[in-house]
C-alpha cells in the first residue's frame, strides 16, 4: 500500500505545518471540538491528493476520540490547571513542561493510531477537511476564509 501514510511522514509534516496553522488549530479544538491530529492527516492527505470515503472518515474520528478522550483531553486539561496549583513558579513550570511533554507523546500515538487504522486509500481529490468539520458542525461563516489560509499554509509545505 504505497499510498498509506507511514506514522514518520505523518508527524514530520506535522512538525512542519502546525507552526504555519496553530492559531486555527487551537481556535477550532476549543469551539468545535476538532482534534488536531485529524486535521493534520487531513491535509496530509489532501496535500499527496489521496481521500478517505465519509463513512471512513467518520469511523476513523470515533476511534480517535475514544483515545483522545481517555487520554489525550484529560492530560490537556491537566496542563491547563496547572497554574492554578500552589508552587513556586520554578515548580510550576517544571509541571507544565512534564505535563506538556507527556501531552506531546500522547498526540504522537494519535498520530500513529490514525495511520494504524486509516483503511486503503483512494487516489482522488475530496473535501476531507470540510467533510469533518461538517462531521463537528462547525459550518460558520468564517471558515471559508479560514480555509483558504489553510490550504495555502499546506500547499507552501514542499
Amino acid at each position: 500500500m504505497a499510498n498509506q501514510p507511514t506514522a514518520e511522514a505523518l508527524w514530520q509534516f506535522s512538525l512542519a505545518l502546525y507552526p504555519k496553522i496553530q492559531p486555527l488549530c487551537l481556535q477550532w479544538q476549543d469551539t468545535f471540538g476538532l482534534n488536531v491530529n485529524m486535521l493534520l492527516l487531513l491535509c496530509y492527505l489532501e496535500k499527496r491528493q489521496l481521500s478517505l470515503s465519509a463513512s471512513e472518515l467518520e469511523q476513523l474520528a470515533a476511534t480517535l476520540n475514544t483515545f483522545s478522550q481517555q487520554f489525550t483531553q484529560p492530560l490537556r486539561d491537566l496542563r491547563r490547571r496547572s497554574n492554578s496549583v500552589n508552587l513556586s513558579v520554578t515548580q510550576q513550570q517544571q509541571l507544565k513542561q512534564s505535563l506538556l511533554a507527556a501531552e506531546l507523546s500522547l498526540e504522537q500515538l494519535e498520530q500513529q493510531l490514525l495511520v494504524t487504522h486509516c483503511p486503503a486509500l483512494s487516489s482522488s481529490v475530496q473535501p476531507l477537511i470540510e467533510r469533518y468539520l461538517s462531521q463537528l458542525q462547525a459550518d460558520t461563516p468564517a471558515i471559508a476564509q479560514q480555509m483558504l489560509d489553510l490550504r495555502q499554509a499546506v500547499m507552501q509545505l514542499r
